[in-house]
């Protein structure tokens, strides 16, 4: 084989690289997990952070450069200190904080890391489990992660495809924190929302809705969908993540969703979506894998069946794998 003359190299060469990118993320987790990025408010050498972290200076220094390489961190004159965009998502007073989406990612790492048996058990409870500290607070962790996703990008490209000008009620299905209801109503001056989740998570959002000042536009109402009707009387109608392909009960969901909105009344769904063909784009793919997407035009199906009308693919979110559906009740 002519090793000077091969073709796919570029291609070879961005399949290595994607092999790699479980470092950038653990940089992250550690930093996180260590408490470092708290010390960098004001700025700090190796040195220093070690001391107060209780943490090698060495392989402390090692970390924060690979910190400023993901320009979360600056360095000057032989100190480091948080970037702005380190300020806006590593520190906990923040409203962009990722520190649940950290947590979050931790407790994802075992399953992955336990990928090979998984698959060849067909059992999730194959994967080694996380972390105690991490495993107990899971729930916690899992709904701050969802407001971390949606108020960094995928909430205001959400808002930015939809337009909800003449719409005055929305409800939040499995809404967790809240965030994409803040975003809409934020967008929508007219616009008040109601968040339906379980009482542990509503919890959360009604935390995340006092931190943004929305307590007046958005309201919370328990509801479990196993067993609960999402109630009557609302013009749209969002459904965000919780349509997670073939165990989803997405039928019933949407079924539910249906009786809830009124005639005329706006169906908004956003979730993982794959291809067609099945074959990507790659977040969505992995998100399959570990818990499940529809195509496109399978979930289209399912809520055309419902007895939706105008189903339409609004918008796809390709670095995300999300794709946003609309649909009207008749």
């Amino acid at each position: 084989m002519d090793l000077l003359n091969i073709e796919g190299i570029g291609e070879a060469l961005d399949l290595l690289e994607l092999c790699w990118q479980f470092r950038p993320v653990r940089v992250l987790m550690a930093g996180h997990q260590l408490g470092i990025f708290e010390m960098l408010r004001t700025p700090q050498t190796a040195a220093q952070v070690a001391k107060q972290c209780g943490t090698d200076p060495s392989m402390t220094e090692r970390l924060l450069i690979a910190c400023c390489a993901l320009g979360v961190v600056q360095r000057d004159k032989g100190k480091f200190v948080l970037t702005k965009l380190g300020r806006d998502l590593l520190l906990p007073e923040s409203p962009r904080y990722i520190g649940g989406i950290l947590g979050h990612y931790e407790n994802l790492w075992w399953f992955w890391t336990g990928l090979t048996e998984v698959v060849r058990t067909g059992k999730r409870e194959s994967a080694p489990p996380a972390p105690k500290e991490f495993a107990d607070k899971w729930h916690e962790f899992w709904i701050w992660a969802m407001h971390g996703i949606a108020a960094n990008g995928v909430g205001q490209w959400l808002a930015s495809n939809l337009d909800l000008s003449d719409r005055k009620l929305l409800l939040d299905v499995g809404g967790g924190p809240g965030t994409y209801s803040i975003i809409l109503c934020q967008r929508f001056p007219n616009l008040r929302a109601v968040v339906w989740d379980l009482p542990r998570t509503l919890a959360i959002a009604e935390e995340v809705i006092k931190r943004f000042g929305m307590q007046g536009r958005i309201t919370l109402q328990v509801g479990d969908w196993n067993k609960d009707e999402f109630g009557t009387g609302y013009d749209c109608l969002l459904m965000s993540n919780i349509l997670h392909g073939h165990g989803s009960q997405a039928a019933m969901k949407l079924a539910k969703a249906f009786r809830a909105l009124e005639p005329g009344g706006l169906l908004i769904v956003h979730d993982f979506l794959l291809n067609d063909e099945k074959t990507g784009p790659l977040p969505a793919a992995l998100f399959n894998l570990m818990v499940g997407a529809y195509s496109v035009q399978e979930l289209m199906a399912i809520i055309e069946e419902t007895g939706f009308k105008d189903v339409r693919l609004v918008a796809y979110l390709p670095k995300r794998g999300s794709g946003l559906i609309t649909a009207t009740k008749p």
